[in-house]
């Protein structure tokens, strides 16, 4: 992705957001344009908040564990220590359910590099 496509503070690039600029670089700015007005950019709610928000949204989701993971690596920059991520998780279990949980689970694991 080129730099001219990247929000300088999203704090991560995946592998559609690679592809995205490479083939609809319009569409992208647009894409960049809203996620600045809904997630990155600073409104009531701070970045931390906001990461713990799309973590448990998208382990719900069972969205893949690196995209999962790009979020707790941002929470985690913006001062959530791993035990408020888990808690996070552990908050929603019952409406995201178990199979979702196990997911986040992983990806927190590898994350904060727990071994058992």
């Amino acid at each position: 992705m080129t730099s001219d496509h990247v929000p300088p503070n999203r704090g991560y690039t995946l592998e559609m957001h690679r592809i995205m600029a490479s083939q609809e670089p319009e569409w992208v700015e647009k894409y960049n344009a809203f996620i600045e007005a809904t997630y990155t950019g600073q409104r009531l709610l701070d970045r931390k908040t906001k990461e713990l928000l799309q973590i448990v949204v998208e382990t719900a989701l069972r969205a893949d564990q690196d995209q999962i993971q790009a979020h707790m690596r941002v929470a985690l920059a913006e001062g959530a220590s791993p035990q408020e991520i888990l808690e996070a998780l552990e908050a929603v279990v019952m409406p995201m359910g178990g199979l979702a949980f196990r997911r986040g689970l992983q990806a927190w694991a590898a994350e904060t590099g727990w071994e058992g």
